[in-house]
């Protein structure tokens, strides 16, 4: 039997950076890093396997940064536990002191007729699966896709430019559902200038097909021709260990843990998106599994693994997230406007636009736009959208700074910036202090109303 004082089971971001963080914080300490995958993916890159990366060997997770640092690596499946110790598939045992759960989570394959059908694909995090399909897709002519999400809208915008003729077909009412109605329909406008097409409003009620797919039947009966489908209709949390473990969970939601992401089993940790979440404003389970939260909790994990080194009174879930579809990025941190109205609260919304460059005729210069929910009361920032350029990506982060910090709509006025003609909008137009000020004017407005 092979003994290590800390196991991490799992190979994704979340594993990775945990095992990095404890062999920093606790460099005497023997770790071992056990995957199912021999080749682990990086997750947020696989939609740019299709088109962008000539290859999907092209966009490995490395494993340099554990052998640089010591950290052993076992690719075989854990099937059991036994106290301190796990079995793997090879029935071979290995004792632990520490052990962390990092298994991600799972794409989910809906409830309709005919997905067990040829060329019919999930959007898997598994090397040889992804090969298949995209030597899949280079055979196919239409491709339909199922869902119109962060995955589903990256992988249509790689297979329009790729020349595929595609579409995509989403039972909410716009594109990028998790944002506002305007950032999902300039999502669609662009989709459909590349040449893609979108269906809102609409499920797919059953897989056509004899054998192979041919196409799909939508609800209100219409038929569309493919011969290939691609569902993305989101993930689970992998709980398959939690249950061998004896650990405690909640289906849907993931293995349940505290602040330190400790579970109901001492000295066994649960982090990424095998973890359950809580929403950063109401306290509920939240579905959001980023890899950036997953690394943040992995880094927590690998630190406090021994005794609380690093204090963290955990706020929640706030889901900041951005992607790039054509030459527009878009980008959202903490409560969209949509969401305020089915939470019943009492917000105010501040819009402005701007061009990301002083003068805006400079090479690389594009249009910003940027909404934000304060909290009409406390005047706190609730929440923000953007979408226009790359500096869309850097603007989203200290958006979600400001939200986590609980700024107000003075606070944000106030701000001292850096600006330059070549890297940013001018300081007069700065938008996101416009934003805030077209916010406050409208409250005055309410005020004096």
């Amino acid at each position: 039997m092979k003994h290590y004082e800390i196991v991490i089971v799992g190979g994704g971001p979340a594993g990775v950076a945990c095992a990095l963080s404890a062999k920093n914080t606790y460099p005497d300490k023997n770790i071992v890093l056990i995957r199912k995958e021999p080749t682990p993916m990086i997750p947020c890159g696989i939609p740019y396997v299709f088109s962008t990366l000539n290859e999907v060997s092209d966009n490995i997770l490395p494993d340099t940064p554990l052998i640089a640092n010591n950290i052993e690596v076992i690719n075989d499946e854990v099937v059991g536990r036994a106290n301190h110790t796990i079995v793997l598939s090879n029935s071979e045992e290995i004792a632990f002191e520490k052990l962390v759960v990092a298994t991600g989570s799972k794409a989910v394959m809906p409830n309709i007729e005919g997905t067990e059908k040829e060329n019919v694909f999930l959007v898997r995090k598994d090397k040889e699966y992804l090969n298949n399909l995209k030597t899949c897709i280079q055979k196919s002519k239409k491709i339909i896709i199922l869902g119109g999400g962060y995955i589903g809208v990256e992988v249509a915008d790689e297979l329009a430019k790729a020349k595929k003729d595609v579409t995509i077909v989403e039972m909410m009412d716009v594109l990028l559902p998790t944002m506002d109605a305007e950032f999902g329909s300039k999502v669609k406008e662009i989709i459909e200038k590349e040449g893609g097409k979108a269906i809102t409003g609409k499920s797919v009620k059953k897989i056509l097909g004899n054998g192979k797919v041919s196409g799909v039947e939508l609800n209100d009966g219409s038929k569309i021709s493919c011969d290939l489908l691609i569902v993305s209709c989101g993930y689970k949390p992998n709980i398959d260990l939690a249950e061998k473990f004896g650990i405690t969970f909640e289906e849907g939601k993931g293995i349940l843990v505290d602040a330190y992401l400790r579970t109901s089993e001492k000295n066994i940790f649960a982090i990424g998106d095998c973890a359950a979440k809580y929403d950063f404003f109401t306290g509920e389970y939240s579905n959001i599994m980023l890899a950036s939260t997953a690394m943040a909790e992995g880094r927590l994990v690998g630190s406090n693994l021994y005794s609380i080194k690093v204090v963290r009174q955990y706020p929640g879930v706030l889901g900041s997230f951005s992607t790039k579809i054509g030459a527009t990025a878009f980008a959202v941190s903490g409560i969209t406007e949509k969401r305020a109205k089915a939470r019943s609260l009492d917000y105010t919304v501040g819009i402005a636009k701007a061009v990301d460059r002083h003068p805006g005729k400079l090479p690389g210069a594009s249009e910003v736009t940027v909404k934000l929910i304060f909290s009409t009361y406390s005047h706190t920032l609730m929440g923000a959208q953007i979408m226009g350029g790359d500096s869309v990506g850097e603007m989203i982060n200290i958006m979600s700074v400001m939200i986590l910090n609980k700024m107000t709509d003075i606070d944000i006025t106030n701000l001292q910036i850096g600006t330059h003609p070549l890297l940013t909008a001018s300081p007069i137009a700065y938008p996101i202090i416009n934003a805030t000020v077209d916010a406050i004017k409208k409250w005055y407005k309410y005020q004096l109303a």
